[in-house]
């Protein structure tokens, strides 16, 4: 077991995007350089590192057989990593995303008259239950979401999403309208590329009902599009609503150029090529509305 089969198992990559994601909600309202925001933002990325890691270890429990067709170079499938080992490590990260959540708590404590850090605490469990309701089944209230079709995508883009209002809550922000669109682009995009990732992977997903097998390839890539197309309307709107200052729009560009070149991806039948340019668009508009809250409040 070397470091890099830790760095698998856990998707290292999505950690530190996670990671990154915390300050973004906040620079998004231009407010990561807050006084005293150092501590929380730090907590709020420790939980969510760990949460993320610790989920992906348990998923790639779950899935073994599949990853066995789809994904054998991974950790488990491969042997590298142990069932029991790679068991012990998803229970130890979500212990340690908790205890990461009380000291966000903790550490608000002289200030919980305005309980802000209820809209912290809120967002983790309710990820929680939606992370164990998308995983799970034969137990109460966990319907297997992954197995549901569209159901298990929006749970997934959701459960990304949020992490963009976990940030802005970090200082304080959880209820602002701004953040929240952001996410809503997110997860749109998220949801049309794991769409189109259910095309590419239908040969693995013997013990899933995916949107592809239920409506075809051809119509699931439409519905793939037609959530592009609502990413584009959503990544709009805060310039529209004077959320942000129009002409910062121009920050936004690389990410509706990705965005754009989809179309042609999904027409083609490349859905590899699509779900690359979903991502990209994604990280792109991120970026891009950082940068538009800093500027807009003098940060650059």
């Amino acid at each position: 077991m070397s470091a890099m089969d830790w760095w698998n198992l856990s998707r290292g990559v999505n950690v530190i995007m996670g990671v990154a994601t915390i300050p973004v909600g906040a620079l998004i309202l231009g407010a990561a350089g807050d006084p005293g925001s150092a501590m929380p933002l730090a907590l709020h990325a420790l939980c969510i590192a760990a949460f993320v890691a610790g989920w992906f270890a348990l998923n790639d429990l779950i899935d073994i057989d599949a990853d066995r067709v789809n994904h054998p170079e991974r950790p488990l499938p491969s042997g590298d990593i142990s069932e029991t080992a790679a068991r012990n490590f998803g229970i130890v990260m979500m212990i340690l995303s908790a205890l990461a959540l009380v000291g966000i708590v903790l550490h608000a404590e002289r200030n919980l008259e305005d309980r802000t850090w209820l809209d912290s605490a809120v967002i983790w469990m309710g990820s929680l239950v939606l992370m164990v309701s998308y995983e799970f089944d034969g137990m109460p209230f966990t319907p297997s979401l992954k197995r549901r079709g569209i159901w298990g995508n929006l749970a997934i883009a959701g459960l990304i999403a949020i992490v963009i209002v976990f940030g802005a809550a970090s200082v304080g922000h959880g209820t602002e309208p701004l953040p929240w669109l952001v996410a809503v682009c997110v997860m749109m995009l998220v949801t049309a590329r794991e769409i189109a990732m259910d095309i590419s992977d239908q040969a693995g997903d013997y013990d899933r009902v995916t949107l592809p097998m239920t409506v075809g390839a051809q119509s699931a890539r439409r519905y793939a599009w037609v959530l592009t197309l609502g990413s584009i309307v959503a990544m709009l709107l805060p310039f529209g609503l004077e959320l942000l200052p129009k002409w910062t729009l121009v920050f936004m560009l690389p990410s509706l150029l990705s965005l754009l070149a989809v179309k042609t991806s999904l027409a083609n039948g490349d859905d590899a090529k699509a779900v690359k340019f979903l991502k990209q668009a994604m990280m792109l508009g991120i970026l891009g509305f950082a940068i538009c809250g800093m500027v807009a409040s003098d940060m650059l």
